[in-house]
């Protein structure tokens, strides 16, 4: 069994893969203050709820991180409970798909994983939209190579950003409003929030189809809102919350079969 751990600023989702499907899937969330024995803890207690004994199940490790101090964190985690020496992905392993941008080792590597696994799953090319702390829209182009792509704030770093900023604008509740016109705050401010942002969403798209030879390509959302947003918008055309956990497996295989060139029984 391989669990792969996706460590994300604002949460950690850890999936657990068997066979040809994810087991289990565990979502908590990033403080850098937790140390091992404490994420250890947390994951004993999920594990156990399941009926499962992680170091007895697990033979395989995978960490893609955009938090470097977490990233340690879980490194030895998985050494001291888990006895295996995790594969943390970063941009210089061989994944499969050329890095096409100015700076490749500046790319956030949640932004690779979603482009790799959105190609395995709908082909060449096409577009991750993933909702996270930031929003990011990354682009595979019709060769399979990753172009980049937009980087916009996050929806809910967004509206936290608008209470923490105003005296007295409230924390509102991210409930879909029925109307662009809200006749009070509360609903003022989802408009501007939910529908504002997907207006964000659905321009930056339609920029990015047009710039992309070889289009229109499908959109693929994953994130903690993925699910929320997909349905308010016909410019989304997959949701896959756990499409980072997807790419992380199709890594961790690739190096796998890197070292063990006949695992799979080709000669």
């Amino acid at each position: 069994m391989l669990l792969a751990i996706d460590i994300g600023n604002t949460n950690i989702v850890c999936g657990l893969w068997e066979g040809a499907g994810w087991a289990r899937e565990w979502r908590l969330s990033t403080d850098a203050r937790r140390s091992a024995d404490e994420y250890q803890a947390i994951l004993q207690t999920l594990a156990g709820a399941a009926q499962m004994d992680l170091p007895a199940r697990v033979d395989g490790v995978v960490i893609g991180s955009v938090v470097p101090a977490v990233t340690e964190t879980f490194g030895r985690l998985c050494q001291t409970w888990l006895g295996r020496e995790p594969l943390i992905v970063h941009v210089g392993l061989d994944l499969g798909m050329e890095v096409r941008v100015r700076e490749p080792r500046r790319v956030g590597v949640d932004r690779l994983l979603n482009a790799l696994a959105a190609r395995a799953h709908f082909g060449a090319p096409v577009i991750s939209l993933d909702f996270g702390t930031a929003t990011k829209f990354d682009v595979v182009t019709a060769d399979g190579a990753f172009a980049g792509g937009a980087i916009a704030p996050g929806l809910m770093t967004a509206a936290d950003a608008l209470v923490r900023n105003t005296a007295q604008l409230p924390r509102i509740d991210f409930v879909i409003p029925p109307r662009a016109i809200g006749d009070d705050t509360t609903s003022a401010m989802q408009s501007g929030i939910i529908l504002g942002y997907l207006s964000l969403v659905e321009g930056l798209l339609a920029r990015i189809q047009a710039e992309l030879a070889g289009g229109p390509a499908p959109v693929v959302a994953t994130g903690g809102l993925a699910t929320l947003m997909t349905p308010l918008t016909q410019a989304i055309d997959h949701c896959d919350p756990l499409l980072t956990l997807a790419g992380l497996q199709l890594v961790y295989e690739r190096q796998r079969q890197r070292s063990h060139p006949f695992a799979d029984g080709t000669l």
